[in-house]
């Protein structure tokens, strides 16, 4: 069996087992508007990277379809991002929410990077670690973002 295969197969059942029995039911509706926002923009950054020729996708589960990873950035991103949003802490220092940001940014990036390096899933091209945290700060911000104003609106807490 080819290792990207694996690498893949193993990701999604973390990924489904902590979605499904790491997320507390009083947290489920803020956790689908948190993965379903987080694949949206997990999306238009992708496509950027690959317009732009930064990065390139050899192994994808639909080759004719698209030139996109459907893991990496529909399933694997937004799961993480709703771990960034449950466990986001509220009530502390600025400071410590920048660290908080900083440590999922650069654990996405690494993460990226070691796909790179050790399977066909990634292929970096015109992008770097550096720029990697960046755009993962971002979005993380924005899926926050998003995220706070969408659920001013919801009427029960969650």
């Amino acid at each position: 069996m080819n290792k990207d295969i694996i690498i893949l197969t193993c990701s999604w059942m973390i990924a489904l087992f902590s979605l499904l029995f790491l997320v507390p039911k009083r947290s489920r509706k803020y956790a689908h508007i948190t993965f379903l926002f987080g694949q949206a923009i997990a999306w238009v950054f992708e496509y950027l990277q690959l317009v732009f020729g930064w990065i390139e996708f050899p192994f994808r589960e639909f080759k004719y379809a698209t030139k996109m990873s459907f893991s990496l950035h529909y399933l694997f991103f937004p799961t993480i991002g709703v771990f960034f949003n449950l466990w986001y802490p509220v009530n502390t220092n600025l400071l410590f929410k920048f660290g908080y940001y900083l440590i999922f940014s650069i654990g996405i990036a690494t993460y990226i990077l070691v796909l790179g390096i050790t399977s066909d899933l990634y292929k970096i091209l015109h992008w770097n670690w550096f720029l990697g945290v960046l755009s993962d700060f971002i979005v993380l911000f924005l899926i926050r973002r998003f995220t706070y104003w969408f659920r001013k609106g919801l009427k029960t807490p969650s």
